[in-house]
């Protein structure tokens, strides 16, 4: 399954004013796996963790040396999730996200925050 996930990628808009709200996006292919499978199909349904559990449990967004935002998420969370935020452009800065898996995995994206 790692072989699946790519780095995350992040767009920022261009020709950012001093103060602007711009919107940020994030794109990250990750695969996410409740671990429920059915285990004997012959019998009643019985679910059980067939497959092993993976999925991003938080995301962090650090403007600067600042954490502005936590996003805390379950195993339902979308395979290939597309995140939409909106901050505001105070400095000339890097925009850093931080994604951390179920099991203490780490993968981060930065952009720069240029004021024009």
């Amino acid at each position: 399954m790692a072989d699946k996930i790519k780095p995350p990628r992040m767009r920022l808009g261009r020709n950012i004013k001093q103060d602007e709200v711009i919107k940020v996006k994030v794109r990250f292919e990750h695969p996410s796996f409740t671990g429920l499978g059915q285990v004997d199909t012959e019998t009643s349904p019985a679910f059980n963790r067939a497959v092993p559990v993976s999925f991003i449990r938080n995301m962090l967004v650090y403007y600067g040396e600042d954490l502005i935002s936590r996003f805390s998420m379950t195993s339902a969370i979308a395979d290939s999730p597309l995140f939409t935020f909106k901050i505001k452009a105070t400095k000339e800065a890097p925009l850093k996200v931080v994604f951390v898996g179920n099991a203490g995995e780490r993968w981060e994206t930065v952009k720069d925050i240029k004021i024009s």
